[in-house]
């Protein structure tokens, strides 16, 4: 299914049409993943919109760049206004997904000299879906997640999610919906863009923030809402051979919000029936549904 592109997007500054902000087919932004982007929900919840996490994730965008070395001239008050203009020019939806990317779109194919390029930093919103309760199908992948000492996985490098994208295409072509990707040393890291959690009894599990995992606004999210309803939540190593004895599990990510894993490689899980799970599903969906996420 091919995704209906918005007609509007924030480009440098003002509102365009989205297709001025295209990069140059000889960028090097299209042609080596040269680029810094990163995503938020904006949830509609009475006449106005909840930027979901809103400053952790232009904040996260921010760091990138400059650890990029892409300089940008907007902070994070100027890219939540104008986050802000964009959605008022689109039309009212339930919920927009954001993404915010900057890179170099003027051509320009050698990294020699790759800095003297002017850095674009362009918004586009999509209208996504919000509560989805799909369960979700996994298979440990046969593809392994990229090493932070190749590219540092801790902030959203362009070039780095050709890894997420060979975890989906092979799961896809398994028949299932996602893959669980192991680190380097054979441990636990997370789904194809994705992190991921299991739960045993009351306690619940997710891979330590190693250098491979990544530090996730939503993953965060969640380990606090599960400590404000008393659960513990270890971040530990978790090998392929644990999978088997865990009650339920669950991913989450900005867009997919939380989603219960119903199999893992023939394991079945019923997730969506679990009360640790439908209990931060809820806390989660109470954030979400708020006016101000200083409300709850």
């Amino acid at each position: 299914m091919v995704t209906q592109m918005p007609s509007l997007c924030w480009h440098n500054g003002q509102i365009v049409e989205t297709t001025t902000a295209a990069p140059s087919v000889a960028s090097m932004s299209l042609h080596m993943g040269l680029a810094v982007f990163d995503g938020l929900m904006a949830y509609r919840n009475g006449n106005d919109y909840l930027l979901y996490l809103g400053e952790e994730h232009f904040d996260r965008l921010l760091r990138g760049c400059d650890r990029m070395g892409f300089p940008v001239p907007w902070q994070r008050p100027a890219l939540l206004n104008a986050a802000r203009s964009l959605l008022a020019a689109c039309p009212a939806k339930p919920v927009y997904y954001v993404r915010p990317i900057a890179y170099r779109g003027a051509e320009h194919l050698w990294l020699t000299g790759i800095e003297d390029v002017p850095v674009d930093l362009s918004i586009i919103a999509l209208p996504v879906a919000r509560d989805v309760d799909t369960s979700v199908r996994m298979h440990v992948s046969p593809v392994r997640r990229v090493s932070s000492a190749a590219i540092p996985v801790s902030w959203k490098v362009s070039g780095t999610y050709a890894n997420s994208y060979l975890c989906k295409k092979t799961a896809a072509a398994a028949g299932f919906d996602d893959g669980l990707m192991l680190d380097t040393q054979g441990d636990v890291a997370e789904a194809s863009a994705a992190n991921i959690f299991f739960i045993s009894g009351d306690l619940i599990r997710t891979p330590a923030l190693s250098g491979d995992v990544f530090p996730g606004e939503t993953r965060r999210k969640v380990m606090e809402l599960a400590g404000k309803l008393g659960y513990r939540v270890d971040e530990t190593t978790i090998r392929p051979e644990d999978l088997c004895q865990f009650d339920a599990a669950f991913i989450t990510s900005t867009l997919l919000e939380l989603r219960p894993i119903s199999e893992i490689q023939g394991h079945r899980m019923p997730s969506q029936a679990n009360p640790v799970f439908t209990s931060l599903l809820q806390a989660f969906r109470d954030t979400t549904h708020c006016r101000q996420l200083a409300e709850v």
